[in-house]
């Protein structure tokens, strides 16, 4: 199985699991070019021992979520199962069945009413539908069905007016959730979209990924949500593009080409800053701080990092590096996502597979 955040690594990604640490993180405005550099060995550490402790997925964790309100988490699994907890106790709502496939992709709707799961591989035969959920029941309301291949990212416009999803077979679909119908197909992508982003005012989209061949499409392209046209491919990426994101104050986007970051400047287009986050292709997921300063990315060594845009440093450390950052029978993390308020963060893990638990660890930062 094969995802937009683990490219790479998906072929030792066997078992996984969730832990949701509380985090906050502070940056200065200017951007300053930055040269490839071990930083993460000067991040202060802050790892504590877990407030509690759940278990629910059998694989992966590739996708997590929270409710506008920080109380809920919703999870997606390489297991074939989406899974809601409640925060406030620790306990699983409830697990929804239905892919029959991996799980690549969660989505909850601004409003919280609605959520939205999408799964797949890169085969025919695979199941590459979006299925929408009522977040109140947690009945199936409907199934979104068009894509050939599987479906790897999901997208919605700030009104919840319009979802988006990213594919294998190298389209964009543009769907009305409440509807269930497709508004309109983006063509383009000559590789398999791997990563999809809307702007914080919702008029452009941001599309990346790419695959393994030395030829293949490497650029980030910016889409005209109104008219539906290609705005303007941004080049310089020198691997695949797993990950891409508007900073919330909409002034850049940002993007992981494993095992750099990538930060752009929307008002001109322009390359602002670079920074290396693994000593080698290891960067299994990205996720932005609320802040429009920071962004957290997992790699397989074990460790979670606090990164600050503006000068590519590493400012925290969550998740120390594995002793043994070879053995993969051990857990580490592939997937990240921040609650709404960004002082809490919920970290998937994967790998481990002679493991047969694996846990949600709830964690209050020192």
């Amino acid at each position: 199985m094969i995802h937009k955040k683990n490219f790479y690594t998906s072929f030792i990604a066997l078992i996984t699991a969730a832990t949701v640490i509380s985090a906050g993180s502070h940056l200065n405005h200017t951007f300053a070019q930055s040269s490839p550099s071990k930083n993460s060995t000067t991040a202060n550490s802050s790892q504590t021992k877990p407030a509690l402790t759940l278990q629910g997925h059998i694989w992966t964790i590739e996708a997590l979520d929270f409710t506008p309100d920080g109380q809920t988490l919703v999870s997606g699994s390489y297991d074939h199962t989406v899974k809601v907890w409640n925060l406030k106790n620790g306990k699983l709502i409830r697990t929804l069945d239905g892919h029959e496939d991996g799980v690549n992709d969660v989505l909850i709707s601004p409003d919280g009413k609605l959520f939205f799961t999408a799964g797949g591989t890169a085969e025919p035969n695979t199941n590459k539908v979006i299925k929408v959920w009522d977040m109140k029941t947690k009945k199936l309301l409907r199934t979104l069905k068009g894509h050939t291949l599987g479906v790897t990212s999901l997208a919605i416009t700030p009104d919840g007016k319009t979802l988006i999803s990213g594919s294998y077979d190298k389209t964009i679909r543009l769907w009305d959730p409440q509807k269930g119908i497709r508004k309109r197909t983006l063509t383009g992508h000559s590789d398999p979209i791997l990563s999809i982003a809307v702007s914080p005012d919702g008029k452009t989209l941001a599309s990346g990924g790419g695959s393994l061949n030395d030829d293949s499409d490497k650029t980030v392209k910016l889409w005209n949500l109104v008219t539906g046209e290609l705005a303007s491919n941004i080049k310089g990426n020198n691997n695949v593009i797993n990950f891409i994101g508007f900073t919330p104050d909409g002034k850049y986007l940002v993007n992981s080409t494993d095992p750099k970051i990538n930060v752009w400047d929307m008002s001109t287009g322009k390359l602002v800053n670079r920074f290396q986050v693994s000593d080698i292709e290891g960067v299994t997921s990205a996720t932005l701080g609320k802040d429009s300063k920071t962004i957290v990315t997992t790699t397989l060594d074990g460790a979670v990092t606090i990164w600050d845009l503006t000068t590519g440093k590493a400012i925290k450390t969550l998740v120390e590096a594995a002793n043994n950052p070879q053995n993969y029978d051990q857990l580490y993390p592939t997937s990240t996502a921040f609650s709404p308020d960004g002082k809490t963060i919920a970290i998937g893990e994967g790998g481990g597979a002679y493991n047969s638990k694996f846990p949600i660890k709830i964690q209050q930062m020192p």
